[in-house]
């Protein structure tokens, strides 16, 4: 059952500067926790044990004063779980079947109506998984969950995929609004970001399109010279209740557009990437089934 009524819930909206900043609820107010390689091992793995024993409240674990020299080693850790770093802050996101099933699906779901429209994986463009990704400010980087991007720039993602839960909605705009202020023209940047999330207590996946939106501002700033500045505004959100049956979908068709993806205007057949409320029926369903949700 599909229906185009608008969410309760309105996104914010983040305006880019040079600088990022994290507010601590965008963290769930996560307790900080100084860096040691003791202190690492153990905080992942008791989240990660909490995470198989159905708790998913806290998905991130934050370390402050980390040690840049320890990286190589957290790596060859081969933890199940995402990093960002932000000046001496470590971020860890953990990682569990059901975040993990969320994004891939969904971007199989996007590669295939690139297919419909004659677009082919390596010939056109790449899927960069959760490759590591450094801000433009040097001091920061960051794994998408999922993220793809054209072959004639493939260094950089232009569509990421980020997952959660919907009780961490507000570090996952958060994330949105990393990828789109990470680089600048000419740098290849990111042109969409997707949250998907999912409510336990209502049973409800929630998609959530971001996008840089360029406006005009009256008063011309060292940091805006022309008069205008950019913000990371969500320009899209779908919901799919799988509650009732058939399940009580709002704001489909989901739509990525084609040149956000490819950096380029589509040439016919091609067109925008749009999911229609069938294919995230069945998406949202599969998932629920598959994961007992």
């Amino acid at each position: 059952m599909a229906s185009s009524a608008s969410p309760t819930t309105e996104p914010p909206v983040f305006e880019l500067g040079t600088t990022l900043e994290i507010p601590p609820a965008a963290l769930e107010q996560n307790q900080e926790l100084p860096f040691s390689i003791a202190n690492f091992k153990k905080a992942v793995t008791d989240r990660l044990q909490a995470l198989d024993g159905g708790d998913d409240t806290q998905l991130w674990i934050v370390f402050s004063d980390f040690d840049y020299s320890k990286l190589k080693y957290i790596d060859r850790l081969r933890y199940p779980i995402r990093l960002q770093l932000d000046g001496s802050k470590l971020i860890v996101k953990m990682v569990g079947p059901v975040h993990e099933l969320m994004h891939i699906s969904l971007i199989q779901l996007i590669q295939r109506d690139m297919g419909r429209m004659g677009l082919e994986p390596i010939r056109d463009y790449v899927g960069l998984g959760s490759t590591r990704h450094q801000h433009r400010s040097n001091n920061s980087f960051k794994e998408a969950d999922s993220a793809l991007a054209p072959i004639t720039s493939p260094e950089w993602p232009s569509l990421v995929i980020e997952a959660g839960w919907a009780e961490t909605l507000a570090r996952l705009h958060i994330d949105a609004q990393w990828w789109l202020s990470a680089q600048v023209p000419p740098n290849s940047t990111t042109a969409l970001v997707v949250l998907v999330s999912f409510t336990k207590s209502q049973r409800t996946f929630r998609l959530e399109r971001y996008e840089l939106v360029t406006v005009g501002r009256s008063v011309v700033t060292r940091s805006a010279p022309l008069g205008v500045r950019n913000l990371a505004t969500c320009t899209a959100v779908t919901t799919i209740d799988i509650r009732s049956t058939p399940p009580i979908i709002t704001g489909a068709p989901f739509v990525l557009p084609f040149a956000g993806i490819m950096r380029r205007p589509p040439i016919a057949p091609e067109r925008n990437v749009s999911m229609s409320a069938v294919e995230l029926e069945a998406w949202a369903t599969t998932i629920a089934r598959i994961r007992n949700l």
